[in-house]
């Protein structure tokens, strides 16, 4: 499989534009964009990090379901200097991105940072993860004043996970002033199943990817080399928890039992909620579909 990075040339100014009917919304979106060119702008880490998840899922391939958070795969070490080293760097490239994509009186600033599960042997752990709070604000405003405080309660909320395998990465040109690297959709589905996959194992409800990969795959034509990347990510990202996928495992009663609960909370996150089992069996039958080996 190629690890050469593909460039993706996204439109993230309408993505922005179309939130502007909600002025809260809008607010956080813009924020986000000046977030995302920081990230990616910075010569310490912009290659080494790789947005994921639902803002990926918003801003490159435009789902209607809305999330603040922005999820990120960190090819770094998580290290106490390294970590202090990127709050320094955020904060300078914050500042010039806002000036550089015309949001000069918007300003951000990284107000918490937490290691997750718990710092106490977080560098030891097998997948350790950092929860970032940025706080951002209007200058001259009364929240401008919380965030110089530090305890601003506009904030979007960024977690990074570390060692993660990565294989299949592109670079996401933002418009004409920015780019960011990312999970390629090989990558971006094999994560979603594998974390479908390891419900019961983690104790934890992944209905959001069953709607994510059923808006993906539901009108898609696959090649079978994009099939076969997906699959080889899925084992790959699969052998490293413990899981050993075969091509019933999806059909488990128990992970559509998990991946159902919480599925009406979604309301919240899109204009219209289909129902459950519709999608779900779109994700049953695109996975079923991957080129599974004959045992």
């Amino acid at each position: 499989m190629s690890t050469e990075p593909k460039q993706h040339i996204v439109d993230i100014n309408a993505w922005v534009e179309r939130s502007k009917h909600d002025p809260q919304l809008y607010f956080e979106r813009q924020a986000t964009e000046i977030v995302l060119a920081s990230i990616g702008g910075s010569s310490s880490f912009g290659g080494k990090m790789y947005l994921k998840g639902g803002t990926l899922m918003g801003v490159v391939y435009q789902s209607p379901r809305q999330t603040a958070d922005i999820d990120f795969t960190a090819a770094f070490d998580p290290s106490d200097f390294l970590l202090k080293e990127l709050k320094e760097d955020l904060d300078e490239e914050m500042k010039r991105a806002a000036a550089n994509l015309g949001y000069p009186d918007i300003i951000c600033q990284v107000q918490s940072l937490k290691k997750k599960p718990r710092p106490q042997g977080f560098e030891n752990k097998k997948f350790p993860a950092i929860e970032m709070k940025i706080a951002y604000a209007k200058r001259g405003t009364q929240t401008h004043k919380r965030l110089q405080q530090g305890n601003c309660p506009l904030v979007l909320k960024i977690e990074m996970s570390f060692n993660e395998p990565v294989e299949c990465v592109e670079i996401v040109q933002l418009g004409d002033k920015s780019q960011i690297h990312a999970y390629a959709f090989a990558e971006l589905i094999a994560e979603k199943l594998r974390a479908l996959l390891q419900q019961v194992k983690r104790d934890r409800n992944r209905c959001q990817d069953v709607y994510d990969i059923a808006f993906l795959v539901r009108d898609e034509r696959f090649e079978n080399k994009e099939k076969q990347d997906i699959l080889t990510r899925l084992i790959e990202k699969s052998r490293l928890r413990d899981i050993k996928p075969d091509r019933e495992s999806l059909e488990s009663p128990e992970i559509r039992k998990r991946a159902r609960e919480g599925w009406e909370t979604l309301k919240l996150e899109l204009p219209e909620l289909p129902g459950f089992d519709g999608e779900f069996e779109v994700v049953v039958r695109f996975y079923r579909s991957l080129p599974w080996p004959h045992l």
